[in-house]
């Protein structure tokens, strides 16, 4: 079954991971993490070291998306931009749920991208979500050489 192949949940994670790059350079953008660190909160990212990527559940993943939510919704607020509303509950309701679904998790994770993309252009920056953006700028930069 999906929900318990450690590959698949060890990959999601990771995805995860990639997010919280992508949310981390958005702060940096605003100087966001500045605050956070003043206030003891800063949003470092730790990498867990691949023998306990494994050894992540499906639950560990919605529990790292819930954090990804809750600082994107720091970031909304500071540029006055209204989150997604699908995402604020389940950051609200802060439930860590050992029923949610895989497939709950990735459309979680489709809403969370959108937003992560609609700031990075709102700001300008190329991350590691809007990868055809940043493939399409560096196809333009070939051609200026």
């Amino acid at each position: 079954m999906i929900n318990n192949n450690p590959e698949i949940l060890a990959k999601l994670y990771g995805l995860f991971l990639y997010k919280k790059k992508d949310i981390i350079a958005i702060q940096k953008k605003l100087s966001i993490d500045e605050i956070l660190e003043r206030h003891g909160n800063a949003n470092k990212l730790v990498v867990p070291p691949d023998s306990k990527l494994m050894e992540k559940t499906l639950a560990d993943s919605y529990e790292l998306l819930l954090e990804l939510v809750g600082d994107l919704i720091l970031v909304q607020e500071n540029l006055s931009i209204n989150s997604n509303p699908i995402l604020e509950v389940k950051y609200q309701s802060n439930e860590t749920s050992v029923t949610i679904s895989l497939k709950e998790i990735f459309n979680l994770l489709m809403y969370l991208e959108d937003n992560i993309i609609a700031i990075q252009n709102e700001l300008g920056i190329i991350g590691y979500s809007n990868g055809e953006r940043a493939e399409k700028v560096n196809e333009n930069v070939r051609a200026q050489f």
